[in-house]
C-alpha cells in the first residue's frame, strides 16, 4: 500500500455486484448511494476509486437495506477472475495454480490497495488468506467473506467448477443462517477465526491450469508486469479517477472529494500538498478533459456549460480558452478539420 498506511482504495471492478444484489432485494441504489455520501452513479464507471471508509460505509448500510448477515458473500459468489481485470485473465491463463494464485496477489494493488492477499504453504496444506489493512473501516467481516467467496470462485476457474477447499475460515461471527455458507463454499466452516482464510491440499499448486489459453497469457503477462510495476498510483491518480465520476453531478469541491475517498478535508489537503499540486488544478484538468470529451460528441456550449457547472455559456467559454487557448467553437472546428485531413 502506497505512502499513509492509513488509507486504501478500491477499483468500482472489484466491487460491481453490489449493486446486483441490491436490485435483486429491489433497493434503491441511486438512493443508498446518496444516503452514504456516494455519487448515484458510482456503478457506471468501473474504474473509478472509492475509500475503504467509504466503501466500508456503504457494505454496512447495504447489510441494513437487505436485512442479510450474508450480503458479503452474495456479492463475493457473482465475482470472476473477469472482474479483477487483466490480472484475472493474467492468471486463469497461467500454466499452474501456482503461477496464477501468486499473479493474483501480486496484482491485487492494481484494483484494491486496502486489502492484503497471502499466498502461504504449510507442509501439506495451501492457504489463501485475507484481510483488511486499513484500520476503522466498517463492515470488515462482510468484506472478508466476499474476498474469500472470489478466491473460491477463482481457484475453481482454475480447476474446475467441482473443485472444493478443506475447510473455510472467517474471521466472523456464525450468522443466524449459515446455510448460503455451506452451499456455496462445500466445506466445513469454521467461524470466528482469527482470520479469513481457505485451505486446500498443496499439491494441486501445482496442477495445470483448466482450460489455459498459453498464446494468451504470453501476450498478457509482460502487460501485466508492467502494470505492476508502475502501480505505485499518485495520490493525485486517485483523486482524478474521483473527479471524473463527480464532475457531471454537481460542483467539484475539496469537501466532496475527500468524502468520497473517506478522508478529512485536512488530510487531503495535506496528501496533494506531499505530491506539490493542489485541488483547483486537478479539478480545472479533469474539466477540461470532459469538456474535450462533450464537444468531440457534439454536445451544445449551453448543455456543456450546464454540465460543468458553469454559471451561463460565456462563463465556460473564457474557461475553455484559458485551458486550451481557444474558443469551444474554434477548438471543435480544429479538431473536425485535422480529423478529415487524417
Amino acid at each position: 500500500m502506497r505512502g499513509n498506511n492509513h488509507f486504501g482504495t478500491v477499483k468500482v471492478r472489484n466491487i460491481q455486484a453490489v449493486e446486483e444484489v441490491l436490485r435483486e432485494f429491489g433497493v434503491d441504489v441511486e438512493t443508498l448511494l446518496t444516503k452514504v455520501d456516494l455519487e448515484p452513479d458510482l456503478f457506471a464507471n468501473r474504474e473509478t476509486v472509492i475509500g475503504y471508509a467509504s466503501f466500508g460505509r456503504l457494505i454496512s448500510e447495504c447489510v441494513v437495506a437487505t436485512g442479510c448477515e450474508d450480503f458479503g458473500l452474495r456479492v463475493g459468489m457473482r465475482e470472476s477472475a473477469g472482474a479483477i481485470g487483466l490480472a484475472g485473465f493474467a492468471a486463469i491463463n497461467s500454466p499452474t495454480v501456482r503461477d496464477a494464485l501468486q499473479t493474483l496477489v501480486a496484482a491485487l494493488r492494481l484494483s484494491d490497495t486496502g486489502g492484503v492477499a497471502r499466498l502461504e504453504v504449510r507442509d501439506v496444506i495451501a492457504v489463501i488468506s485475507w484481510s483488511v489493512a486499513v484500520p476503522g473501516v466498517e463492515a470488515i467481516d462482510q468484506i472478508s467473506d466476499g474476498a474469500i467467496a472470489v478466491a473460491c470462485n477463482l481457484v475453481r476457474e482454475l480447476c474446475g467448477q467441482s473443485w472444493n477447499p478443506i475447510e473455510v475460515c472467517l474471521a466472523r461471527p456464525r450468522p443466524k443462517d449459515a446455510r448460503l455458507f455451506s452451499t456455496f463454499f462445500r466445506a466445513p466452516i469454521r467461524f470466528d477465526a482469527e482470520e479469513s482464510s481457505m485451505i486446500f491440499p498443496s499439491s494441486q499448486l501445482d496442477l495445470h491450469v483448466d482450460g489455459r489459453d498459453a498464446d494468451l497469457h504470453e501476450v498478457l503477462a509482460p502487460l501485466l508486469e508492467r502494470a505492476i510495476t508502475e502501480s505505485q498510483r499518485s495520490f493525485s491518480a486517485d483523486v482524478s479517477s474521483v473527479l471524473r465520476s463527480q464532475v457531471s453531478n454537481g460542483p467539484l469541491t475539496p469537501a466532496r472529494a475527500a468524502q468520497a475517498l473517506g478522508m478529512s478535508a485536512r488530510s487531503f489537503t495535506r496528501r496533494l500538498a506531499e505530491e506539490t499540486t493542489n485541488f483547483q488544478d486537478l479539478a480545472q484538468q479533469i474539466k477540461f478533459e470532459t469538456a474535450q470529451a462533450l464537444l468531440r460528441r457534439d454536445k451544445g456550449i449551453a448543455e456543456i456549460a450546464l454540465i460543468l457547472g458553469y454559471s451561463d455559456p460565456t462563463a465556460f467559454a473564457r474557461a475553455f480558452k484559458t485551458w486550451s487557448g481557444k474558443t469551444p467553437t474554434r477548438w471543435r472546428i480544429d479538431q473536425r478539420r485535422s480529423g478529415t485531413e487524417r
